[in-house]
């Protein structure tokens, strides 16, 4: 009987995180001001539950990108050998950038610890590392594209994000981004990385 009832608080410790998470996920797509209560209020949970889950709202922004790197890596893992793969992972996380642009937001608004955010961005060096070896010998990308240059190009999107207005804006606005980037970024660009005429 003890057993049967420690599952069952297991199960709904874990059905009360993920509905936190996605009300996170749903009003942060909305606005980078999204109060604690009112993720709460969403998810149908009390404040204890709440709190007993994430102490603070940074914790809840940690588990949304965390969750988005999970996902990320599963998709890396699935095109380890496709030459693409770094286009591919860069149109996802164009897209991610999107519909999580108010959790990006809200992170700089809270000036969030370099502590809590490197983890996340040397994940995702380790993601795209290969992928973009991968796009030069391919000869798909220029030779003088590197990881730094990779984050730069996440801020110009985002920049580009920021400044639409409205859910089609920004897809609109993430698509012309990504448009360019990529023309940017291939080796018939002009520039020190293209390949000589």
């Amino acid at each position: 009987m003890v057993a049967a009832e420690r599952q069952a608080q297991r199960k709904d410790a874990y059905r009360n995180r993920e509905a936190i998470l996605k009300a996170a996920r749903e009003l942060f797509a909305e606005s980078d001001d999204v109060p604690m209560y009112e993720i709460g209020r969403r998810a149908g949970v009390g404040q204890a539950t709440l709190y007993r889950n994430f102490p603070e709202r940074s914790a809840i922004m940690g588990a949304l990108l965390s969750e988005l790197m999970d996902h990320m890596e599963e998709v890396g893992a699935d095109l380890a050998d496709d030459p693409d793969a770094f286009f591919v992972l860069l149109r996802d996380l164009v897209e991610a950038q999107v519909s999580l642009q108010g959790l990006v937001d809200g992170l700089h608004a809270a000036r969030a610890e370099e502590s809590e955010v490197k983890p996340l961005r040397d994940r995702l060096a380790r993601l795209l590392r290969r992928p973009l070896r991968d796009a030069k010998a391919a000869g798909t990308i220029r030779r003088d594209v590197n990881m730094d240059d990779v984050f730069l190009v996440m801020s110009m999107v985002g920049g580009a994000i920021a400044k639409a207005t409205g859910p089609s804006g920004k897809a609109a606005a993430a698509a012309r981004a990504r448009t360019l980037i990529v023309e940017g970024l291939s080796p018939s660009a002009t520039g020190p990385g293209a390949p000589a005429s």
